[in-house]
């Protein structure tokens, strides 16, 4: 049964498919301690031994089932096609997605390629939050593919413009299986499209910058017009963005780059003239030749047979040039000093469009990430809301480093989700306990929240304390201060239940499903005012694009720009680690 806000290919209770003529072989599996049937999934154990699993690695099917496609490389040699004839070690891939694409003869190849940890596939959720991959939902590379196995990176020589697939991950034994991801635009050929993409990639992807810590690192051109920026100075060799490493791109956020940027401007003289102006962009389309020229080779080089022509995002989207125009830096520092200080409102100068328009897609704010997490692998219908709760509160030291506020801004901003998710604990059993339900959550959240299970606890006067100021933010700083406790932050858990008590027994016990939704229903003006926290140090981060956006959107859990599709096809393994279907042989 599919339930409103909860992802139906993550928590797909069925059986998972795997299409194809290939199959992972029994070593494999046993190397990734993991049956077939459950590959691409995560067992999550509980506290009381009960478990669940998602299917956080997996994708929609064109039959529409949930499951993996797997496709061989081989990255030095060759692969076994279905007919038992060695070929080439990109042969099938290529041909998979020349297909999928329906491309015609002589259009390139331009996917993404999403790379995942298939080996933490099993434990608790400790363990994944603080000693795993799983805090980026497994995925921790975002790179390209061009055709003929060769893939481009951020740092550039990461897996040496190959697959890297075979892996060996950081020493360990396991491969690094990738899932493979078409990006469409409405109304383009894709061969046209995978041409604009080859050219934004290939320019941006030469000499890149990669930051020290990847992981920490920001993310500046979120929008259209510092975007745009971005690639002019690129091309013109700028300093800032070589010099400076707040404009350094990680994986992801290097591809973010590379799609809107491919999506808006088609390489011809004249698209570059609109965007740029007519001097300015038609000095600018002259650099851009002459540098594709000297990656590629000057001969023949770039062509007029090589231009793209096609409708771009920002004109779909209903944008004009002036919109969508580029800043200058020092347009740019005067609206990004603004905008940290909280001054835009009277800010006078050049703005830039919204992150969500005439973009690829936007940027994750640190609420998207940590919501991410939750409907993964703490969903309220999964662990219950207080174990949920508890999964948010251990949370606030990240998120706090991440953006550098305050662990009392956090509370303020994760609290009211919080006690969203105590009012749905009380929709399912406040009802059938009346009497002792406050007390009795109260002492369950205290435990779950780091107390002492040998202190008494007394839930009538510590929500008198909490009730006994005028107003609750005035009651949040006397009770809260700058030390977070855990008897005060279960009491302020319980607030809205508490002023709500009698109603929510009237009411009757729900089912634990019509209070997820309802709770999800309550708390979406919460997140929206979350992701509107403005960060106002230069070396915290705001947004970012997590490795995992791609899948996200992919599988309907995260949004790309309108006219714009992310679709994930197949899942590219090492040959060694595959082979044909019994029925294939």
């Amino acid at each position: 049964m599919n339930i409103p806000f909860r992802n139906p290919i993550v928590h797909d209770s069925g059986d998972s498919s795997f299409p194809g003529q290939y199959e992972l072989t029994d070593a494999a599996l046993d190397q990734y301690k993991i049956e077939r049937a459950k590959f691409g999934t995560t067992e999550i154990l509980l506290a009381d031994g009960s478990s669940f699993t998602v299917k956080d690695y997996q994708y929609l099917l064109p039959d529409g089932k949930i499951g993996m496609h797997f496709v061989p490389i081989s990255d030095d040699g060759s692969v076994m096609d279905p007919n038992h004839a060695y070929v080439p070690g990109a042969s099938l891939i290529d041909a998979f997605l020349k297909e999928k694409m329906q491309l015609e003869e002589g259009d390139p190849i331009y996917a993404l390629i999403n790379y995942f940890h298939p080996e933490q596939n099993k434990g608790n959720l400790e363990f994944f939050l603080t000693k795993s991959d799983k805090i980026e939902l497994g995925f921790t590379h975002l790179g390209a593919y061009y055709g003929n196995g060769y893939t481009t990176n951020a740092p550039m020589l990461y897996h040496s413009h190959k697959f890297g697939v075979n892996g060996k991950v950081d020493g360990t034994p396991f491969g690094y299986p990738a899932n493979v991801q078409i990006i469409s635009l409405e109304g383009v050929p894709q061969g046209t499209l995978n041409k604009n993409l080859q050219y934004v990639d290939t320019c941006l992807n030469s000499g890149i910058m990669f930051p020290k810590d990847y992981k920490n690192s920001k993310f500046r051109p979120i929008d259209i017009n510092t975007a745009l920026m971005f690639y002019r100075d690129w091309i013109k060799f700028e300093g800032y963005l070589r010099n400076d490493d707040t404009w350094f791109t990680y994986c992801a956020a290097h591809k973010t780059l590379v799609a809107t940027i491919a999506l808006n401007l088609p390489h011809n003289l004249i698209s570059f003239q609109e965007i740029y102006g007519e001097n300015e962009g038609k000095d600018l389309y002259n650099r851009f030749v002459k540098f594709y020229s000297n990656i590629i080779g000057p001969d023949p080089g770039f062509t007029s047979k090589n231009e793209t022509f096609f409708e771009p995002l920002w004109k779909k989207q209903g944008f004009t040039a002036k919109q969508i125009s580029p800043f200058t830096l020092k347009e740019y520092e005067a609206y990004d000093t603004a905008r940290r200080g909280g001054l835009l409102n009277g800010f006078k100068g050049k703005k830039p469009l919204q992150p969500s328009e005439a973009t690829c897609w936007a940027p994750q704010s640190a609420a998207d990430v940590m919501l991410d997490i939750i409907q993964f692998y703490a969903d309220m219908l999964d662990v219950g809301p207080i174990v949920s709760s508890t999964i948010i509160l251990a949370l606030m030291e990240k998120i706090d480093d991440r953006m550098g506020i305050s662990k009392l801004e956090f509370l303020m901003h994760a609290m009211p989700i919080i006690e969203k998710l105590m009012m749905a604990h009380a929709h399912i059993y406040a009802a059938k306990d009346p009497k002792n339900y406050l007390q009795n959550t109260f002492s369950e959240l205290y435990l779950a929240f780091g107390g002492n299970k040998n202190d008494e606890l007394d839930f009538e006067k510590e929500i008198k304390k909490l009730h006994s100021f005028k107003g609750l933010a005035a009651s949040l700083f006397h009770f809260i201060k700058s030390d977070p406790k855990p008897i005060a932050i279960a009491a302020w858990a319980l607030f809205e239940v508490f002023t709500q008590h009698d109603k929510i027994i009237n009411e009757g016990t729900m089912s634990p499903a019509d209070a997820y939704v309802k709770m999800m229903e309550s708390i979406q003006d919460d997140l929206e005012n979350d992701r509107q926290i403005t960060v106002k140090e230069k070396d915290k981060i705001e947004y970012n694009t997590p490795p995992a956006i791609t899948h996200l959107m992919s599988i309907g859990m995260y949004q790309p720009g309108q006219f714009v599709k992310v679709q994930e096809v197949c899942t590219v393994v090492d040959f060694g680690e595959v082979q044909l279907k019994q029925s294939n042989t």
